[in-house]
């Protein structure tokens, strides 16, 4: 009787902690280093980068404890408030870009579908100027160089 009840005891915690795995097999996750000035945000810390099929998740941590966290799926969150996609680029850019272009830059992409690319060793260099925005941008291996000198932000990443 008493193995009979270890084995079902041992049953019911295998089931249960197969029904608490993960199973999203197309989820990714990486640390990264950031580092973001503008007029709304400023950190320079370390996080990690989660991403699946229909959102992006970056989480940055200080002494360990997660202290700000930027949502992005049809909409754009962080700090428990969210934008829709232009919202957010226009307060926090201080530009209406296209709804991806934060998705763009943290995923190391081009942005403007390539407008202005020059390919270098080590990625790539764009160089986009309009009268709403001066922008510097330029990936290398795992990192990228994000400036906009008319709205002062400034965005390094790096995959760590």
């Amino acid at each position: 009787m008493k193995k009979k009840f270890i084995f079902l005891c041992l049953i019911f915690i295998g089931l249960f902690l197969n029904a608490c795995a993960s199973k999203n097999e197309n989820f990714t996750s990486q640390s990264v280093s950031i580092f973001i000035f503008s007029p709304n945000i400023r950190l320079n810390d370390n996080g990690f980068l989660k991403q699946d099929k229909q959102k992006i998740n970056l989480e940055v941590y200080k002494f360990g404890r997660a202290f700000f966290e930027l949502n992005i799926s049809d909409k754009i969150c962080t700090s428990g408030v969210c934008y829709d996609k232009t919202s957010f680029n226009k307060k926090f850019f201080k530009n209406v870009y296209y709804d991806e272009f934060l998705e763009d830059i943290l995923l190391l992409k081009p942005l403007f579908n390539g407008k202005n690319l020059t390919n270098t060793d080590c990625g790539f260099y764009q160089n986009l100027i309009s009268k709403n925005y001066e922008i510097l941008y330029e990936k290398c291996d795992e990192g990228i160089n994000f400036r906009d000198n008319i709205s002062h932000t400034s965005i390094r990443l790096l995959y760590i």
